[in-house]
């Protein structure tokens, strides 16, 4: 009876099974981790260049250019585009070109001294509040984009 017990505890099948389910509860949070955390950083990059973007466009688009963004100033009182939904959309197009989608993002242009007449800066700003990937339970992170520039036409 005693060598019936001694062979039960020195046999070790199936412990490799039991050592990769330990190994595998441990690793697979660490993976999801590390994919949520590279999707976050890939996220930022995205929505900076998104906002440089979007300055360049309005840095072009003063009111020197027949088809002016912004608020209007001494060359052109009124342009086409007042509220800049051209430089809007431009963000948005290249941010949802990485396969984001910005539905929830707030885009906020910011004219200096409320004119586009060259020399006068524009920022962009882009808040998007960053949804998890994988679901999981993360705490809510909102993510900010900035480009400043300086009008040129």
């Amino acid at each position: 009876m005693r060598h019936l017990f001694r062979g039960t505890l020195r046999d070790d099948q199936g412990s490799n099974g039991v050592e990769t389910a330990l190994a595998m509860l441990v690793a697979t949070p660490m993976l999801i981790c590390l994919f949520e955390l590279c999707m976050f950083c890939y996220t930022t990059a995205v929505l900076q260049y998104a906002s440089r973007q979007g300055v360049q466009y309005a840095m072009t688009h003063g009111t020197d250019a027949p088809d002016c963004s912004g608020p209007g100033g001494s060359v052109h009182s009124a342009c086409p585009d007042v509220a800049g939904a051209n430089v809007t959309a431009v963000v948005m197009a290249v941010a949802g070109s990485s396969g984001h989608f910005l539905s929830s993002s707030q885009i906020q242009l910011i004219w200096a001294n409320n004119t586009n007449n060259p020399g006068n800066p524009v920022t962009v700003q882009v808040q998007y509040p960053y949804r998890t990937y994988s679901h999981v339970p993360f705490p809510s992170l909102t993510i900010n984009g900035t480009a400043t520039g300086q009008i040129v036409f």
